[in-house]
């Protein structure tokens, strides 16, 4: 029984695998077919400079932690209590799985204030460009007024242009940092006006329009995901209910069924499956786009 279910393990994560390969090769087929990657992308310079430092990108991701907390809790089930051992691999799958989308809402909060605040400072760089400041006296007058994290972003871009570094290094730099599709078309618009001239005001103030419509897009769909999302919470919650509710009622008996071989089995299979439920509800209601 044990070997079934690290077969079934492996072939998951063998399966999830396979997934994110096929996805992100047709996503680089895609890019390359429309022609925003290789020779003629404005975020990949024509001559590749060393840089000076690695790009941390934002938001700082946490991958080690959902692993690490499956790996705690499968060890203090395993040496800590009295349970068989596939409870250890069931419960570090779960919350290992519970761990993963704590950190991704993490993520996706923390990338959707800043682009929030992208279009905040888009709004206020049009502004100061229509009043006839230069871009980087906009850039200035928008710093005044913007707020972490999105200040931070644009007093580094503001410092590395004084001293001197070229703005099209500097803007490049910004759109891999902060590897969103916003920040991305801010940065094309930026370059363009660097590269051919012109104004820039009509293109600021179109990608800030569509920088809110995907924001207001993005807040509906994950709206209309909170019920799904709370039926399996739900769900959980009346499982785990039942299974306190039965060890009270009788637990002599109930005891006999989740130490058995069997039982431990079928309830580890049980907390995988809802791992891989909460996987799948979530990746049903990812927005792309």
């Amino acid at each position: 029984m044990y070997s079934l279910i690290i077969l079934a393990v492996l072939l998951s994560v063998g399966l999830l695998a396979l997934r994110l390969w096929r996805g992100e090769r047709l996503r680089r087929l895609a890019l390359e077919r429309i022609g925003l990657e290789g020779e003629g992308d404005f975020m990949t310079p024509a001559v590749t400079a060393v840089e000076p430092e690695a790009v941390r990108p934002y938001p700082r991701r946490y991958y080690w932690v959902p692993p690490a907390a499956g790996i705690l809790v499968a060890v203090l089930v395993l040496w800590g209590t009295g349970l068989p051992r596939p409870y250890a691999l069931g419960f570090g799958v779960l919350v290992t799985a519970i761990a993963s989308l704590l950190e991704i809402r993490l993520a996706d909060r923390s990338r959707e204030t800043i682009e929030s605040q992208l279009a905040d400072a888009i709004d206020l760089m049009v502004a100061s460009l229509q009043a006839g400041s230069a871009l980087l006296a906009a850039l200035e007058a928008t710093l005044q007024e913007a707020r972490r994290p999105m200040r931070e972003e644009l007093q580094s871009i503001i410092a590395r242009i004084r001293v001197g570094e070229d703005p099209r290094s500097v803007v490049r730099q910004l759109a891999r940092r902060v590897p969103t599709e916003s920040f991305r078309l801010f940065c094309h618009a930026l370059l363009v006006h660097w590269e051919t001239g012109g104004s820039l005001t009509s293109s600021l103030r179109t990608v800030g329009r569509t920088i809110r419509d995907r924001l207001e897009v993005s807040r509906r769909i994950n709206s209309q995901a909170v019920e799904s999302q709370v039926s399996v919470v739900a769900v959980m919650a009346i499982t785990y209910g039942l299974v306190v509710f039965m060890l009270y009622q009788n637990p002599i008996q109930f005891k006999k069924l989740i130490y058995s071989a069997f039982g431990s089995s079928a309830a580890a299979a049980l907390m995988m499956l809802q791992a891989a439920g909460m996987v799948w509800i979530w990746r049903m209601s990812r927005i792309r786009f």
